[in-house]
């Protein structure tokens, strides 16, 4: 257990976190749950158009955003849930022979209980599956549990429609031509990452996942009941609370980038429990790894950028390479 524990000083900040103090929850705060229902009524596109104006004040206070409404069915969240659950349910030494944690594999299966004991290690295992085209990955996702890879398939069919709705909806907020933001980051890499975090015998001296800023443009995620994620905002930690059919969306690094500083990226990270397991099924929404990474001429008004330009596969390089946490790799394109 010794690769898992932080060293001394390096305890989690918000003690908070692990103890019965009462501490604020997100999703019980005045945070906006946004909605993207596609046909409103008069009286709900009324209160749509309040809802977004809380909405662009949510997204440029730094925080992840629950979303409701979506319009993907419970059946199809549920069949998700449980059959990452079965996956997980395999024994670990099974997962990793069959899919090794190697970078040049676009299907692996990473666990933190395989690496040397002098590495400090999040307690988490999880499944990289890459969903475009289908046509190129959908044979390499486990074949154990036999229903994993209709049950994902039909999933990461979804989430795509509701990305685009979500890329849609940021891209007119920001007063750009609707298909701006899926035409660089939604429509490209679609990766889902199920990832299971053990019961912890010591939570307090270990993390589920580090903190830090997602890499790419948008992630949405699915939780099961169990709480774990928190979000830094105003110099502390904060839960957010699992609700039953709503997904949270977090905006990442790409899109700070492309709106100049206008949209931040919600710092965040996963603590860990004693009791019990807890499964999150991020998908994360990519540009191109050739893509030119840069500040929308649109959104400048005049102004400098705030950022230079970058690759995005140099960005990834950069931030995997140098584990950044925080928002230390994109704090590092930042022009003086």
């Amino acid at each position: 257990m010794g690769q898992y524990i932080m060293k001394i000083g390096e305890e989690l900040i918000t003690q908070d976190a692990h103890t019965n103090t009462s501490k604020p929850n997100l999703m019980e705060s005045s945070i906006t749950q946004v909605a993207v229902d596609e046909h409103p009524t008069t009286a709900e596109a009324e209160a749509e158009a309040e809802e977004e104006e809380k909405h662009h004040r949510c997204i440029g206070d730094e925080i992840e955003i629950p979303v409701i409404n979506h319009g993907i069915p419970t059946s199809v969240t549920q069949s998700m849930m449980q059959v990452c659950q079965e996956f997980f349910d395999i024994p670990t030494e099974e997962n990793v022979k069959q899919y090794p944690d190697d970078n040049l594999k676009p299907v692996r299966f990473g666990t933190s209980r395989t690496l040397s004991k002098d590495t400090l290690l999040e307690w988490r295992d999880y499944l990289r599956c890459p969903c475009r085209p289908l046509s190129d990955f959908i044979d390499l996702w486990p074949a154990k549990p036999s229903t994993f890879r209709e049950v994902t398939m039909e999933y990461s069919k979804e989430l795509a429609v509701l990305a685009k709705r979500l890329c849609s909806a940021i891209s007119e907020s920001l007063g750009v031509e609707s298909e701006c933001l899926h035409e660089l980051i939604g429509k490209h890499q679609q990766i889902i990452m199920p990832t299971y975090y053990p019961p912890c015998p010591n939570p307090e001296l270990t993390i589920g996942l580090c903190a830090h800023t997602d890499p790419g443009g948008i992630t949405i995620l699915l939780q099961d009941e169990v709480e774990g994620l928190e979000v830094f905002k105003k110099g502390r930690w904060i839960g957010v609370k699992p609700l039953p059919d709503v997904f949270v969306v977090n905006l990442a690094d790409q899109i700070q980038i492309l709106t100049n500083g206008r949209y931040k990226g919600a710092e965040h990270r996963a603590i860990v429990n004693a009791e019990r397991a807890r499964i999150s099924i991020p998908t994360f929404f990519h540009p191109l790894d050739d893509a030119k990474i840069a500040p929308i001429p649109e959104l400048l008004g005049g102004q400098l950028p705030m950022y230079r330009d970058s690759i995005f596969r140099d960005y990834l390089r950069e931030f995997f390479t140098n584990k950044s946490t925080g928002k230390g790799t994109v704090d590092s394109l930042k022009l003086d």
